[in-house]
């Protein structure tokens, strides 16, 4: 019994009733293919049958395609060679003799075109003396499939049944009416038209219920419905499939049916195409086309004639793939995976390279030529490798670098080691990895520029290595040094010589800012270089900057002497071009050491503004880090630290250069902060990095071990990473102030002749240097380890005014905060001014525990040497109480010093300890961590 279809014989039931008044007719049963529209026409049949009809059957196949009449003789011979009387009559026996291979009545001189004519009319005949015995009715299957004469022989009958009992029955499944005239043909002389819908979820429920019993799970039914999508023959077999592995309908058993519905789907499109090679040429063309295609490209890839082109669409259409318009794409996935199985590597090779060159004829775009060219096995030179770089170029313009080195990578793979193509390819493969990778890119240019014919190409190509990779790795650096050797000094040429000369030497400069010779040179080397009228040059301002920056690590003149080179080069160097770069990595860390930061905020706000229009964001990462830099100068540790982390956050991770600089200025935040939480990203997160960052990480491990109360280990940290920065020349104490540390942590260990040698120490450099911030806070340190409180006192108030010409606000809270506090026994008033004055300008740095620390200070008496070290969690009474129970106090101690009762001093230790989260006061010291005299 067929489910849901009872509207369906109705139809069916008429349509077979009506012939047998005289009324021929065809009837078409439609729908998608396992819907039941076969069963639908044996249906059909076996009405006829009930009510007397004669009833022939035949089907199409795809395979007998190619045998002319094969469905006309399905129909016919039985009826020619039935034992007993004559079923045909005389006449129509002579006029179907070719269909036994006799010959035909001649009509004209085409013996095909008589013998066509023949069958026809044979046809005709027979239908008319049997209809006149009894009703007819001709079942065909597959009506798509039937070759082309039995096509012709169907439509020529089927507009002649008007007066004749013959009914035409023939399953069209569905989007295959369109694809030859005479399907349309028959198609429109149709009086009826069912179609087989696919199953409803209560039908496919009742048949998994006769399979599995009324006790089966709704939610397993629902599974099988949703996997064969109502399609009454898929159902069956896999409800087969599932009894033969043993699943028994239970809800436990949907992901299970859900497998074997995708296999079995998989195994019929794989039979599919093995079978069918039409079929499979079609889909292996779509497949190869990226699944999404115009229909004509994937007919002339795949070579498939219109017969498989109808084949394919009927086998694939609707399940595996739509057709929109002129365009196919593929529905289901599963046709990707099974296409790729059935490719071996060498037909996918040639399929893709044929692809490739269809879409390059058509007028396709060069990246959709080159994602065919990416999957050839290999790449010839010529055609191949000109649609590669061409690809290439589009993706540059779009601002996609990855996809233009993933082409140009391509193209260099089966290319001679040793070719003048290969060094032109390595040298547009460095270009657009600048961005995004400038390891690689460093690493093909050094591999490029031997390849180049002459001096000057190999200078060009050497001067494309950013200068901040320009000394990574002694192949780089003796690449740059032995080209600017070749090509000889900047002051002996002239015009575009000139200019490389220029930009490798500031190579060579950059090369060596860790050789001690270099930094010592490089203040005279940039005295050397004469000012233009019209500005400098390109070259020359890139050279400027890198002897800026050594001359500033080095000490070589003065902070003055920098700011001022600073500021004409920055009024001239452009923030939109490639030697911005340079500017961009090295000048703002020198404006601050210099106290300069002013000079550069115009010009970084326009470089943030042309990083902002780079879909890369790396550059606008760099761009954030330098602005916290310049934030931190200012003393607003806020804004620094929104800028750090966001720089730092938005870094492109895989590229370790452009890490660093975030990474550098995330670590100077978090030491300047005490923030703990970022140091620990700078610590864990950051790369290995160079110098720079070694320095930082030491200092921020310095620091917290300090805070932990482990003031040994904080020394061996900050004079560990003195020695390093000594051996490469990095003397400024505006860069690299670790003598500062040393000395506050020397003196609190006891050893105040170190304590004294490295404050001096730092003063004369500092006083050498002259930047008002550094020298303010050298002032400060030598007053903190000074013996004499007088002395001491002196210097502060030489460090307060000296620092009037700074626009640290955060180096000036700390020097004020500092005076006030020894002036506490010498002018009690005048220390609370100061104090206020301090808090406030902490407040408004954003260094609330240092306002902390002068709130402290005011309920400390006279005489204490330190203030206290705040935590936000504690009150201020709180705080006292603990700092000095952590510098060895005891109770009673600390009562006599505060002027107040045990029990209150106990009250507050008490709370001190609940808010820190400590059982005693031997983790006091740990807890509270800093100390107010380092900065």
């Amino acid at each position: 019994m067929l489910l849901e279809r009872e509207p369906e014989l109705a139809v069916l039931e008429k349509a077979v009733l009506e012939v047998q008044s005289g009324e021929g007719a065809v009837l078409l049963v439609g729908g998608p293919a396992g819907a039941g529209s076969s069963a639908l026409l044996r249906e059909i049949g076996s009405s006829a049958t009930r009510l007397g009809a004669r009833v022939l059957r035949a089907g199409g196949a795809q395979i007998e395609q190619d045998f002319p009449l094969g469905v006309v003789r399905q129909l016919v011979l039985p009826l020619l060679s039935v034992p007993g009387p004559p079923v045909a009559a005389p006449v129509a026996r002579v006029l179907l003799d070719p269909l036994t291979g006799g010959r035909p009545p001649v009509v004209g001189d085409d013996p095909a075109r008589s013998a066509t004519a023949s069958v026809l009319h044979g046809l005709h005949t027979l239908f008319v003396g049997l209809a006149a015995q009894r009703p007819v009715v001709v079942l065909v299957d597959d009506l798509h499939w039937v070759d082309e004469p039995s096509l012709r022989a169907l439509a020529f009958l089927a507009g002649r049944l008007s007066g004749m009992r013959v009914l035409i029955a023939a399953v069209l499944q569905d989007g295959t009416a369109g694809r030859e005239p005479l399907i349309r043909e028959i198609a429109d002389v149709a009086r009826y038209h069912l179609r087989a819908a696919p199953l409803s979820a209560e039908a496919t429920a009742r048949l998994v219920g006769r399979k599995f019993g009324a006790d089966h799970a709704a939610e397993f039914a629902l599974a099988c419905h949703e996997v064969t999508s109502g399609s009454p023959k898929e159902l069956r077999t896999l409800l087969d499939r599932a009894v033969s592995h043993r699943v028994t309908g239970k809800a436990s058993d949907c992901e299970r049916i859900r497998e074997l519905g995708t296999a079995f789907r998989r195994e019929r499109l794989q039979f599919l195409l093995r079978r069918v090679p039409g079929v499979a040429a079609f889909a292996k063309a779509l497949v190869v086309l990226g699944g999404d295609a115009e229909l004509d490209l994937v007919l002339r890839l795949g070579e498939v004639d219109a017969p498989g082109r109808a084949a394919a669409l009927t086998a694939l259409g609707g399940r595996w793939l739509e057709v929109a318009g002129d365009r196919v794409t593929v529905r289901d996935a599963s046709l990707n995976r099974v296409v790729e199985e059935l490719l071996d590597a060498r037909e996918s090779s040639a399929l893709h390279r044929k692809a490739a060159k269809l879409l390059d004829e058509s007028g396709y775009p060069p990246e959709a030529v080159a994602a065919q060219l990416l999957q050839v096995d290999v790449i010839n030179a010529g055609w191949e490798v000109e649609r590669l770089r061409a690809a290439a170029q589009a993706a540059r313009r779009r601002a996609a670098p990855s996809p233009a080195g993933r082409y140009l990578r391509r193209a260099l793979l089966d290319l001679s080691p040793d070719s003048g193509e290969r060094a032109r390819l390595l040298v547009e493969l460095a270009a657009a990895e600048l961005d995004v990778d400038p390891g690689s890119a460093v690493r093909h240019l050094a591999q490029a520029a031997p390849l180049m014919p002459t001096v000057r190409d190999r200078a060009t190509v050497a001067t494309w290595i950013p200068l901040p990779v320009a000394g990574e790795g002694p192949l780089v650096a003796e690449l740059v040094r032995d080209v600017a050797d070749r090509l000889g000094p900047a002051e002996e040429l002239s015009g575009h010589d000139r200019e490389l000369a220029l930009r490798l030497e500031a190579r060579v400069w950059f090369s060596g800012l860790g050789e001690p010779a270099k930094l010592a040179a490089a203040a005279r080397r940039l005295a050397e270089l004469r000012d233009h009228p019209h500005g400098p040059t390109a070259g020359e301002r890139e050279l400027r900057v890198v002897l800026l920056m050594a001359a500033t690590l080095g000490s070589g003149t003065t902070a003055d002497v920098i700011a001022g080179q600073a500021r004409k080069l920055l009024a001239h160097d452009p923030t939109n071009t490639y030697g911005a770069l340079a500017a961009l990595q090295t000048l703002p860390a020198v404006l601050m050491a210099a106290d300069a930061v002013d000079a550069g905020w115009s010009w970084l706000e326009a470089a943030y503004d042309n990083a902002r229009r780079h879909s890369n964001p790396t550059p606008q990462a760099l761009v954030g880090a330098q602005r916290g830099l310049l934030l931190l100068g200012c003393g607003r540790l806020v804004e620094a630290r929104e800028e750090a982390v966001r720089a730092f956050e938005l870094v492109d991770r895989s590229w370790p250069d452009a890490v660093l600089l975030p990474s550098v200025v995330l670590g100077l935040v978090a030491f300047a902060l005490r923030d703990r939480p970022l140091a620990a990203r700078v610590l864990d997160g950051a790369p290995p990095g160079d110098l720079r960052l070694f320095e930082i990480r030491r200092s921020l491990r310095g620091a917290l071990a300090a805070q932990r109360g482990d003031l040994q280990m904080a020394l061996a940290q900050f004079l560990d990473s003195g020695r390093r920065l000594d051996r490469a020349g990095w003397h400024n104490p505006a860069m690299h102030p670790w003598r500062t540390w040393a000395a506050v942590l020397s003196h609190r260990l006891g050893r105040q002749d170190d304590a004294v040698r490295h404050a001096e120490d730092n003063y004369e450099r500092a006083l050498e240097w002259g930047a008002p911030t550094t020298l303010g806070r050298a002032l400060r340190i030598r007053a903190s380890v000074h013996p004499d409180r007088d002395r001491a006192l002196e210097l502060l108030r030489e460090s307060n005014e000296v620092l009037r010409g700074s626009v640290d606000r955060f180096e000036q809270a700390k020097a004020l905060i500092k005076l006030g506090e020894v002036l506490r026994d010498v002018d009690r008033d005048e220390a609370e001014r100061v104090l206020a004055r301090g808090r406030r300008l902490a407040e408004q740095c954003g260094a609330h525990w240092l306002g902390a620390e002068a709130d402290g200070l005011f309920a400390a008496p006279a005489g204490s040497t330190a203030a206290p070290v705040i935590r936000p969690e504690l009150t201020r009474g709180e705080a006292t109480v603990a700092e000095l129970a952590a510098r060895g106090l005891t109770n009673a101690d600390i009562a006599v010093e505060l002027g107040t009762s045990r029990r209150a001093v106990e009250k507050h230790l008490t709370s001190a300890y609940r808010k820190l989260r400590i059982d005693g006061r031997t983790e006091l010291a740990a807890a509270l961590g800093g100390d107010p005299e380092i900065g």
